[in-house]
């Protein structure tokens, strides 16, 4: 697309239709919603998953990477200490890196959280999607300068049709996409394209933004999408929730991954109900029988919040107070 065939950008834009928009803003001040309660089970903080697995690959993911307003991120030592035997680590970057004035809610990020981001995890074997809703609150050209300045950070981008997926050493594929955008823009990977990018020789993981917000449990329309998904992919880890949500199986021969949302991996709000994640484990190997398959899984919850007035700080904590009422 070029820069003067680009939609306007609106000041004031939702990816969902009014009815939804306004479930939204009720969510958002009073708190999660806590509907469809067991409509998926939550597997325990360490699991396995298939037996006999030898593994090959320790991936390491984290939820939506959110605008900071301004506020140093740092990452506790409990969060480093859990994922630095990992090969990888893959988390959603749902901002862009600019100091322009936006539309109404626009995420913006600053260098900052980069450097944050690299005491977590080595910035060359850390991937970042950018296929999520708010990858258009400033444009195409803002959007490419933003990952130009991830890149030289040394870390990897994926799901936008440039990029739309990452391979890991022709063994695994990491795919990038959206369900939702609140601006027009065709320049990222929308959700019902990902499929095209499956290689029936690799061992493919679908990390999609999708789903609703601040929603303790996935609609069952989103079950029954991620049910008839998950035959097609590997395995699928989620992001777009701002809150954590259940963790399930799926046995489609084999048992398989199901992350519906991973939640928030950091973030600058007052309200406290956004201030939670969860980061994810998998272990990734073949079998007996040289089947790849993910063996050993374990989840922590992490929390962001205040260290001081202009530092917050990201790290595990054990229990989720919106479960636990």
């Amino acid at each position: 697309m070029n820069e003067e065939s680009e939609p306007k950008l609106k000041y004031i834009a939702s990816p969902y239709t009014l009815k939804e928009t306004l479930g939204w803003f009720k969510r958002n001040y009073f708190g999660v919603s806590k509907k469809n309660k067991d409509i998926v089970k939550n597997i325990p903080n360490s699991h396995i998953l298939n037996e006999n697995i030898t593994p090959k690959y320790k991936i390491a993911f984290i939820g939506d990477i959110m605008d900071m307003t301004g506020k140093d991120l740092i990452i506790g030592q409990s969060l480093k200490d859990f994922v630095k035997e990992c090969d990888y680590c893959v988390g959603n970057f749902e901002a862009t890196l600019t100091d322009e004035k936006g539309a109404f809610m626009a995420q913006q990020h600053v260098s900052q959280v980069l450097e944050a981001l690299s005491t977590l995890f080595d910035p060359n074997r850390f991937f970042l999607s950018l296929a999520n809703n708010h990858a258009g609150d400033f444009g195409r050209k803002k959007f490419t300068k933003s990952i130009n300045e991830i890149k030289s950070h040394g870390y990897k981008v994926f799901g936008v049709k440039d990029n739309p997926f990452i391979d890991i050493r022709d063994d695994i594929r990491i795919i990038g996409g959206t369900m939702w955008s609140n601006q027009k823009c065709n320049y990222i990977v929308k959700f019902e394209e990902t499929d095209q990018y499956i290689d029936p020789d690799l061992f493919n993981i679908l990390y999609p933004h999708w789903s609703y917000e601040l929603e303790l449990n996935p609609r069952p329309k989103i079950v029954n999408i991620g049910n008839e998904t998950i035959k097609k992919f590997d395995a699928i880890i989620g992001h777009h929730s701002h809150c954590p949500q259940p963790i399930s199986t799926f046995n489609n021969s084999i048992n398989k991954l199901i992350a519906y949302g991973l939640g928030d991996f950091c973030i600058w709000e007052k309200l406290e109900h956004y201030f939670y994640g969860i980061v994810l484990k998998v272990e990734i190997g073949q079998n007996d029988e040289g089947v790849w398959q993910i063996g050993n899984v374990n989840w922590k919850y992490t929390n962001c919040n205040p260290k001081s007035e202009n530092v917050w700080i990201t790290d595990i904590t054990e229990k989720y107070p919106y479960i636990e009422k």
